[in-house]
């Protein structure tokens, strides 16, 4: 018994060996699924309490849950307090269209999810500025356009890239830059879902996969 131990043990220490780079990546990529579940659950409860307002005071306009939604969840640095961070990742814009839209921004974080998922599978990770980023918002905006359709799938895109755009980002690339390879990608994305409607989760991200790497691609990135 204590022989077989010592040799399964053996085993995966050589396993272990040959492999680490598979085995950091598998580490990676169950990382941010993990990550990626626990903020949607987060968002889910976000959506929630817009709609709970709404169906108590139907009179109010937007201009005033957003005030009562700020108020309720005011930023708060150097803290993690769950669905207080997610309302505050949002820009301004996209907390409008949650709360104009709160349905179709449920949907827009299934298919901002497929695509964080998508992107760890191809990848190993999801990265900044580089051929994953690119990937990314290809399938995000696929996935978001076959959602709720093409014309609110830019809605919610363009609101994402509405934030201050001083500086540069963590990869050293202005943010400028950022936003408009995300912008381009994000248009990209749209017109291949419009073409491609019926297409599976997976077939999807093989389609943007196969684009991604082909010569004459229609996306573009910073840097490898």
């Amino acid at each position: 018994m204590k022989k077989n131990i010592i040799k399964i043990v053996s085993m995966m220490l050589i396993i272990a060996t040959i492999s680490p780079i598979t085995v950091q990546a598998s580490t990676i990529q169950q990382s941010e699924l993990n990550l990626t579940s626990m903020q949607s659950t987060e968002f889910e409860n976000l959506i929630s309490e817009i709609l709970s307002i709404k169906e108590e005071h139907p009179e109010y306009k937007e201009e005033m849950i957003l005030q009562i939604m700020n108020e309720r969840h005011p930023q708060i640095k150097g803290s993690s307090r769950g669905i207080i961070d997610i309302w505050n990742a949002l820009t301004e814009s996209e907390k409008k269209l949650c709360i104009r839209y709160p349905f179709d921004a449920l949907k827009v974080n299934t298919a901002k999810d497929i695509a964080t998922s998508q992107t760890a599978t191809k990848f190993g990770s999801n990265g900044l500025g580089d051929r994953s980023d690119a990937f990314r918002h290809g399938i995000w905006n696929v996935e978001m356009t076959v959602l709720i359709g093409k014309e609110k799938a830019e809605l919610f895109a363009t609101a994402h890239e509405d934030k201050d755009v001083t500086g540069n980002e963590a990869d050293g690339y202005p943010k400028t830059a950022h936003r408009d390879m995300d912008l381009h990608n994000n248009e990209v994305g749209r017109e291949i879902g419009g073409k491609n409607s019926n297409a599976s989760e997976d077939e999807m991200a093989e389609i943007i996969y196969q684009e991604i790497y082909s010569t004459g691609t229609s996306f573009i990135w910073l840097h490898e």
